[in-house]
């Protein structure tokens, strides 16, 4: 029965390890490009494409990290048109939240943020979403025309652990 219960136990440990509760190995990176900082858990690749937007096509940059277990750490950016940039930032927010979730998601949590450079300060908006493929955690920022987007994706208890806090509370815009 003991060695039931310590088998057991394991298992449990093993699963929360896959889950995200895992210790991770964070370490600084920054992108000159990107004009940011943050700590990633393992070894940062990095991929751009073309989006369009009406008549424009912006330059989508996507910083990421896969883990185990279908866990995802990564940083996007682009910068939207000066039309865009003008407008505010709470139905961009709104526009890029829906965006995400997908017609089949649903919204867990949002709280509006702030984020800082220096003294300058730039709106920011934190949501937890669910998806049919699983929870995604996104801290999205607007700095002047620049759209960053902070994401954890993976099981709730990945997107909501202490290390997506580390990961999510170490962004930082750089000059």
């Amino acid at each position: 029965m003991r060695a039931r219960t310590f088998a057991l136990a394991a298992l449990l440990a093993l699963l929360a390890t896959a889950a995200g509760g895992q210790e991770l190995e964070f370490k600084q990176f920054a992108s000159g490009d990107g004009r940011y900082k943050v700590q990633f858990p393992g070894t940062v690749k990095t991929a751009t494409t073309d989006v369009p937007a009406g008549k424009d096509t912006l330059k989508l940059t996507l910083d990421a990290v896969e883990l185990k277990g279908g866990i995802t750490f990564m940083v996007s950016y682009v910068d939207a048109s000066e039309e865009v940039a003008k407008k505010p930032a709470g139905p961009r927010f709104d526009k890029i939240r829906d965006a995400v979730k997908g017609e089949k998601g649903s919204v867990v949590s949002e709280k509006d943020a702030e984020a800082a450079l220096g003294e300058e300060k730039f709106p920011a908006r934190e949501v937890l979403l669910e998806t049919p493929n699983g929870f995604i955690r996104n801290r999205m920022v607007i700095a002047g025309r620049r759209l960053y987007q902070v994401m954890v994706q993976g099981s709730k208890e990945a997107v909501t652990s202490p290390s997506a806090d580390k990961f999510l509370g170490s962004f930082e815009i750089t000059k």
